[in-house]
């Protein structure tokens, strides 16, 4: 019974960063003035980074100023414990994976918190629009990041 909250929690972390990077490709924006740590490390990005999921996540969502203050935050620390988690050699890939389950699970309630409910459940959606392009990927085939975009 663990196994379907685990997915659900790692597929939940996935779709936010699938939404953000689906609307990064749909809407492309000026490349950042500085690599992320990923980027310079020669390593696909996962997610995009806090600033530019806060700005897809105010249009998406049309969040009060209010709720971009407290959501930019959070979104940051967010990407500052993956990165963290994924420059920790010592973690075999299933406690990584687990961890990276329990930093998504968090954020992602932190901001449901912070919602109303018309925005929670639209936010809801897109999540489970992108997991569903997440899973069509993979059932075909295509790697999850695309490392090799012409950039």
């Amino acid at each position: 019974m663990i196994r379907p909250s685990r997915f659900t929690a790692l597929a939940l972390g996935l779709a936010l960063a699938g939404t953000a990077l689906a609307q990064q490709q749909t809407n492309p924006s000026p490349a950042p003035a500085q690599p992320t740590p990923a980027q310079a490390q020669g390593k696909g990005q996962h997610m995009a980074d806090p600033q530019q999921q806060l700005a897809h996540l105010s249009k998406q969502l049309q969040l009060t100023a209010d709720q971009q203050a407290k959501i930019g935050p959070i979104l940051q620390s967010r990407d500052q414990q993956v990165q963290a988690l994924r420059a920790d050699p010592s973690l075999s890939p299933s406690d990584r994976r687990a961890k990276m389950m329990t930093i998504m699970q968090g954020s992602t309630q932190q901001i449901d918190a912070l919602l109303t409910d018309a925005q929670r459940a639209q936010w809801k959606a897109a999540r489970e629009k992108a997991m569903e392009r997440q899973q069509e990927r993979r059932s075909q085939g295509v790697p999850s990041s695309s490392g090799s975009s012409g950039g």
